[in-house]
């Protein structure tokens, strides 16, 4: 596919999310829709939501250039914001240990990163694509690249609870920041376990990446929300399939493969508080007969997975389904 260059008229994508727009002519309408809507600042409404959060999921790049989505968690301090365009994160230990050792995450001054924020009680969901500003002992600013909203579409309604215990270092321990040591296990292949998560999945998290990750504020990191029934995602060997429903054709995820093919991709077990990072390169695949079983499916996303990380028992929250969304009942599965 040619890809077209940014013009001054659409400033806020990309050249690979406009060549996608365009594939459906799009691009000038959502150019003037956008205009004014993915900003360079956040709205109050955007601080309050972030800094009201207890915990959320980023995008930052590990040693070998693959995007990981990542969740982060925190005491009632865990997000602050200074101005519109700054928010701090207060990391704990064993977040801050997740990040630079279980995952070698880069978490430089200067570096991309990606933020989704998801109230699932409301559905709402807003992210956030910006440069770290500072980073030290835990703490670490962001600079607002790019501020936005997204629809709430294939949000499920979830009852969020704080796990009283957690399974570290295979004993049964009140979570606490003291608990640092993690037992993380990683694979060059999907195994039995992590095929179990991945096909009960009802959500996952997805980072992706522009190939440069300029200082230009539409070529950076991306995390993006992905919902829809238990089954809809499909494990195969080692690539994991799973439909694209029609959404905000934004395509900042999507546009993001088209450029470069790296992705990680966020599952976690709300029964036992495992973890599960899965690295892979991505295709964009077009609809065929898998079409009919997922309504709304425009085109399927196919993940040769290059690796596997779980870290067992760190995750302190449990997000359980209260209301499915009516749109993820009609996606139908791969029985």
């Amino acid at each position: 596919m040619s890809l077209p260059r940014l013009s001054s008229k659409n400033p806020a994508f990309h050249h690979g999310e406009i060549a996608l727009q365009k594939t459906l002519g799009i691009d000038k309408e959502i150019g003037e829709r956008t205009n004014g809507f993915i900003r360079s600042y956040m709205p109050e409404q955007h601080r309050q939501f972030f800094t009201s959060s207890p915990f959320t999921v980023l995008a930052l790049v590990d040693d070998e250039g693959y995007p990981v989505a990542m969740p982060i968690w925190g005491e009632d301090n865990l997000i602050e914001s200074p101005s519109p365009t700054q928010l701090r994160f207060h990391l704990p230990d064993e977040v801050l240990n997740m990040i630079q050792n279980a995952l070698n995450l880069d978490m430089m001054a200067g570096s991309k990163i990606g933020i989704v924020g998801i109230e699932y009680a409301t559905r709402r969901r807003n992210r956030l694509n910006g440069t770290i500003s500072h980073a030290a002992d835990g703490n670490l600013s962001v600079l607002v690249d790019q501020s936005f909203g997204n629809c709430p579409q294939y949000i499920h309604k979830r009852n969020t609870a704080k796990k009283r215990w957690l399974a570290i270092d295979g004993q049964s321990k009140n979570n606490s920041s003291d608990n640092v040591n993690l037992i993380t296990t990683m694979t060059d292949t999907i195994n039995a376990r992590a095929r179990l998560i991945i096909e009960s999945a009802e959500t996952f998290f997805i980072a992706s990446r522009h190939s440069s990750l300029s200082l230009e504020a539409n070529e950076g990191l991306d995390v993006s929300h992905r919902g829809g029934k238990a089954g809809f995602i499909n494990v195969k060997g080692n690539t994991i399939t799973f439909p694209d429903f029609s959404g905000n054709k934004f395509f900042n995820t999507l546009g993001n493969i088209l450029l470069d093919p790296r992705v990680g991709i966020l599952f976690w077990d709300n029964e036992t508080g495992d973890l599960l990072f899965v690295k892979a390169k991505a295709k964009v695949e077009s609809t065929d007969s898998k079409a009919a079983m997922f309504k709304g499916a425009e085109r399927f996303v196919s993940l040769s997975v290059i690796s596997v990380t779980h870290i067992a028992g760190i995750y302190p929250y449990s997000h359980e389904i209260t209301d499915m969304s009516p749109y993820a009942l009609q996606t139908g599965d791969w029985k």
